[in-house]
């Protein structure tokens, strides 16, 4: 049984005022792969009023402090194909800065990969991020994603064009992993500890 530090919830009515101050944040969005826009909270407020009645091809939920209960970021599981049982991750957005850690991330990670394989029974689920992100690279990397491929010069942020890269988590992988105890705080840190050196070297 892990021991959580979040758990996930779907979005409620007063969530979007977070939301956008997160998004109005220069600092976050400067880690995404979507363009840096200015959203009015009443546009904010239509979104996730959205996202609350329309779930059957995305799922947003929000991450909360088991502690505290507080809304501490939010997650995504994009364009969903019950034939093809897959599915996009619309990446992890952590808002309060107490929490941008590892065992938030891993955590949230593990609660999603549960939802999407287990409850949503898909078979793949893909992920992109920046190529020069490397923090997140090698979280996908220490949670299973395989890279696929490099999107070339697929984002345009910040006055030029970045590559992308794509990675993708299977079913069977996701499994494997757990059944090896392969998510455990110790197997974890000794994958990210190879990958860090890897990845900055390269």
């Amino acid at each position: 049984m892990n021991d959580y530090s979040i758990f996930l919830r779907a979005f409620e009515p007063d969530d979007y005022l977070l939301i956008n101050k997160w998004r109005n944040d220069k600092k976050i969005q400067e880690k995404t792969m979507g363009l840096i826009r200015y959203v009015s909270t009443e546009m904010e407020k239509v979104w996730a009023h959205d996202k609350m009645l329309n779930n059957m091809k995305e799922i947003y939920l929000a991450i909360c402090s088991i502690d505290t209960k507080e809304m501490v970021g939010y997650v995504s599981i994009n364009n969903i194909d019950l034939i093809n049982r897959k599915a996009d991750g619309g990446g992890i957005v952590i808002g309060n800065e107490i929490y941008r850690n590892g065992k938030t991330l891993i955590d949230t990670s593990l609660l999603l990969f549960e939802h999407v394989f287990d409850h949503l029974g898909l078979n793949r689920y893909s992920g992109v991020c920046l190529e020069t992100h490397i923090d997140s690279r090698i979280m996908m990397e220490i949670m299973g994603f395989r890279l696929e491929g490099i999107e070339l010069e697929s984002v345009y942020k910040f006055h030029k064009y970045h590559n992308a890269c794509k990675y993708v988590l299977l079913a069977s992988d996701y499994y494997r992993i757990l059944s090896e105890n392969g998510y455990s705080e110790l197997a974890v840190a000794k994958r990210a500890k190879v990958l860090r050196n890897k990845l900055k070297n390269n």
